[in-house]
């Protein structure tokens, strides 16, 4: 998937699983950049994650700018860590670099934007591909997100942000996972006039920001509020619960309080591990296979 291989020794695990995701999504939408679409008509949007790199990567820096004390010496950083610094470490460590390789790969000039690092960037970045499409700024879009969180200093990351939490007071807690997911997104015109395969038509979005000191359960009820949902109209429902106990109850309570049910419940990150940045169109996607009763075939893949 890489279009010149002396590329991958640039490329950290996000990048390598963003272009593979990013390729075989756009062949499977049979698009093709330079054929089907001008490249400046093809906008890429993408959310990325933190602490991309695994500690074998950065030990060398880590040793050189320790001090004596075991701790770590700025001073010692400046003269002796970075020149330890393989050069190569800084495309590896710049989260804006696996769209970056998935542009270059696959020739995509067009409106882009990068998101970063968690779950709700993740949803801008597939709101921002769908803005795009709607004021004519490209014809076509690709978005999703890629995210490596199966390591030391991932895992770190996540401690130092509670998010372990959950374990250590219930005995349960969101696991980590790793992975790409990317959405090809064209107005309905578009695609028919092309006679794309449609897997899904998004009949309206919305997107809301969980504020600081508020209730969880609030955020959800206010968003779902804004759809104007029923259950009439559920095929399946797409939890973002990731077995953090306090986010499932909060938002089986949103549920409850706008009485809202689903005949099934998918549960994605239970299933392939939290993808953080990559989630909400793994989710996405996972719901517009469900419509077309494919989920079987989809988990199998996934697996």
């Amino acid at each position: 998937y890489v279009s010149e291989s002396k590329m991958i020794r640039l490329m950290n695990q996000e990048a390598r699983l963003a272009v593979a995701a990013a390729h075989l999504a756009l062949t499977d939408a049979r698009v093709k950049p330079g054929e089907t679409h001008l490249p400046d008509e093809i906008a890429l949007f993408g959310a990325t994650g933190l602490a991309g790199l695994p500690l074998a990567e950065v030990i060398p820096l880590i040793k050189a700018s320790t001090g004596p004390d075991g701790r770590f010496d700025p001073g010692r950083f400046g003269e002796a860590g970075l020149r330890v610094v393989n050069p190569i470490l800084s495309f590896k460590i710049l989260s804006n670099m696996p769209l970056c390789f998935v542009s270059i790969c696959e020739n995509i000039q067009g409106p882009n934007g990068i998101y970063t690092p968690w779950e709700g960037q993740g949803a801008q970045a597939v709101e921002a591909a769908i803005r795009a499409l709607e004021c004519g700024e490209a014809r076509c879009a690709l978005a999703g997100g890629c995210d490596v969180k199966t390591h030391e200093l991932a895992f770190l990351s996540l401690e130092q942000h509670g998010l372990f939490a959950s374990w250590r007071e219930c005995g349960a807690g969101l696991v980590p996972g790793e992975g790409a997911v990317f959405l090809v997104l064209e107005t309905a015109e578009n695609a028919a006039a092309r006679g794309a395969r449609v897997y899904a038509r998004l009949s309206q979005f919305c997107l809301r920001t969980h504020r600081a000191g508020a209730r969880r359960a609030d955020a959800y009820i206010e968003t779902l509020k804004a759809l104007q949902l029923s259950s009439e109209t559920f095929v399946a429902m797409v939890a973002a619960d990731n077995g953090d106990v306090a986010a499932g109850r909060d938002e089986r309570e949103a549920m409850t309080a706008l009485q809202l049910s689903a005949p099934a419940v998918l549960a994605p990150k239970r299933m392939a591990g939290d993808l953080f940045a990559a989630a909400a169109a793994l989710q996405i996607g996972l719901g517009a296979l469900q419509l077309l009763g494919a989920l079987g075939q989809a988990l199998l893949r996934l697996v």
